[in-house]
């Protein structure tokens, strides 16, 4: 079961006004809907911050236009059904005509999918990467990994890099790669580093507490 849901984002937020699309797989009674939204509502706290410092130039054009990020919640605990729930995603976005495919992106966030294991998380979305995005989606969607606990291999502990990778929950976002047309991927990581070593560990660490209370 698919249900789609507006959601509005925080009072306060400089994009208060901002509506996006919410999509809650198998969500089928009240309790469950409510812990739905609480994931979305981390996550979307998780994005707005993002934007906030510009650790993704895509970011606030995605916050700022009119129905183009989508949270898609699901309740997969395996392989097979984390691989099935992001296919499904990447057939939407691919399909979809509604959309600025400059600014289109979907959020897919896996609570329940490997939470306390980032290394196993981290093979599953290289493998999704590798092996089943292409097929599924004939090149036209690039994704990314995040996950609470991620870290770079050969960082030190205390780095605040690792927060460029991490989200609330594991996460996958998909974009359409025509939007990624022009992307300097090096500059953004570079940029990326910059900021969040200016920003300093404690700060970062403490907006991240901050998403992951609110969920």
């Amino acid at each position: 079961m698919l249900l789609a849901l507006p959601l509005l984002l925080a009072a306060g937020s400089r994009h208060r006004s901002t509506i996006v699309r919410h999509a809650v797989a198998g969500a089928n009674d009240a309790a469950t809907d409510t812990w739905h939204r609480d994931a979305v509502a981390a996550t979307a706290a998780w994005a707005l911050w993002i934007a906030a410092v510009n650790l993704c130039p895509f970011a606030r054009k995605s916050l700022e236009t009119s129905d183009a990020i989508s949270y898609v919640v699901t309740e997969a605990d395996n392989q097979k059904a984390f691989y099935a729930a992001a296919v499904a995603c990447a057939r939407d976005l691919a399909a979809a005509s509604d959309v600025d495919p400059t600014a289109a992106i979907v959020f897919l966030v896996a609570p329940f999918y490997e939470p306390d294991d980032f290394p196993a998380f981290l093979r599953s979305v290289e493998a999704l990467e590798d092996d089943v995005m292409p097929e599924a989606s004939d090149d036209a969607i690039q994704i990314a990994g995040f996950h609470p606990a991620w870290a770079f291999g050969g960082v030190p502990d205390d780095d605040p890099l690792h927060f460029e990778k991490r989200a609330p929950h594991p996460t996958v976002s998909l974009v359409l790669v025509d939007g990624l047309e022009h992307a300097n991927s090096a500059k953004i990581a570079a940029d990326n580093e910059r900021t969040l070593s200016q920003l300093g560990v404690d700060a970062v660490a403490r907006a991240f507490a901050g998403f992951v209370s609110s969920d």
